[in-house]
């Protein structure tokens, strides 16, 4: 794996402090009407301030407030598990980041995951967290979407996508990862009416349907999220995945 080794220190907290962070997430989620123990909350805590602590000498993802970074890292990423029916799933984080939503998602449904990235210290970084926090079901990789999608086609039975493109996008590069009646779970913040039409056209070519929307604002005026849920339900029309690039170069609608 390319880029610099990451060794994660002690953290800086005080028991006391990450137990009143870790009451915070555990509340803000039963507000949602999610589930967590609180291990997992605390694991969850432990991956944000490990991403705080790495972004002090590479940049992951904005951490300026943690009150606010357990809302828009942590609970953004956990009300997606609300779709994982089981643990005994495989599913895809594209364009993982700093671990967003794949690690919470690891740790709050016990599914298998895979956490992919082109940019290497990422990668380097997640990894480095998923070994400190025993996630032995998670691992994060290298690679472009479109070149693990040639090794990996129908791997998957979940694929899930933030702030990584538009909803085209990310369904045709979802598609060839997805088994049959596999799922693709987007969340979006306040997509535009022609994306949405767009994503119907994309899903059409992919062989996807949207079985189901949700909205939510987020709390303390944190943002509004749209999450969209398509199922494969057919072979798409044409051969995916395309060359690198193409996907963004010429979207399929």
């Amino acid at each position: 794996m390319s880029g610099r080794r990451i060794v994660l220190q002690e953290l800086e907290y005080k028991d006391q402090e990450i137990k009143v962070l870790t009451e915070k997430l555990l509340d803000v989620c039963s507000s949602f009407n999610i589930t967590l123990t609180s291990r997992q909350a605390q694991d969850c805590l432990m991956h944000l301030l490990y991403v705080e602590q790495v972004n002090s000498y590479i940049n992951l993802t904005r951490i300026t407030d943690l009150d606010e970074a357990i809302i828009l890292h942590l609970l953004d990423s956990l009300v997606l598990a609300r779709y994982f029916d089981s643990s005994d799933l495989s599913y895809l984080d594209m364009g993982t980041g700093a671990g967003f939503p794949g690690i919470p998602l690891a740790i709050a449904t016990g599914a298998t995951g895979t956490l992919i990235d082109s940019v290497g210290k990422k990668i380097n970084a997640v990894n480095a967290i998923i070994q400190k926090l025993q996630l032995d079901r998670a691992t994060a990789v290298h690679t472009r979407i479109e070149e693990y999608a040639i090794q990996n086609k129908g791997c998957f039975d979940i694929v899930v996508a933030r702030a990584l493109a538009s909803m085209p996008i990310l369904i045709e590069y979802a598609t060839p990862f997805l088994r049959e009646r596999g799922r693709l779970i987007i969340s979006k913040g306040n997509p535009e009416d022609n994306e949405l039409v767009s994503a119907q056209q994309a899903a059409s070519i992919c062989g996807l349907t949207l079985v189901r929307t949700d909205s939510f604002d987020l709390p303390f005026d944190l943002g509004h999220r749209e999450i969209f849920l398509f199922e494969r339900v057919s072979k798409p029309s044409i051969s995916l995945p395309r060359q690198n690039g193409m996907a963004r170069k010429n979207p399929l609608a």
